[in-house]
């Protein structure tokens, strides 16, 4: 009966030492699994984090554009406002000069 015993006690200490490998087992294949689940998430994330950036990059490059091209045109008018008036008072100041020397010399 004492033997008996004893071999129920080593069965079960087998048993018990079976189900820990096979807990372990199970736990080192879950933290795998997890783990490769994490890198694939991380993986995704830095591709969202990346195609996020390019966007704004690619929208701050249109815009910048924008603004360049806004700010040539209002160049290119101011420009031609200059030259307007240039040609105005140039015409203006020509023809004064003309008046001040018919006044001191007398138109001949």
């Amino acid at each position: 009966m004492v033997l008996e015993a004893l071999e129920r006690i080593q069965d079960a200490e087998k048993k018990v030492e079976e189900m820990r490998q096979t807990a372990q087992k199970e736990i080192m294949t879950y933290e795998q699994k997890k783990a490769q689940q994490f890198k694939q998430l991380q993986g995704e994330s830095q591709e969202k984090v990346s195609k996020i950036l390019q966007n704004q990059e690619m929208q701050l490059t249109e815009q910048l554009e924008q603004e360049r091209i806004l700010l040539l045109s209002e160049a290119k008018e101011q420009n031609q406002e200059f030259r307007n008036k240039y040609e105005q008072n140039k015409e203006a100041i020509v023809d004064h000069i003309i008046e001040r020397v018919k006044k001191v010399y007398g138109s001949q």
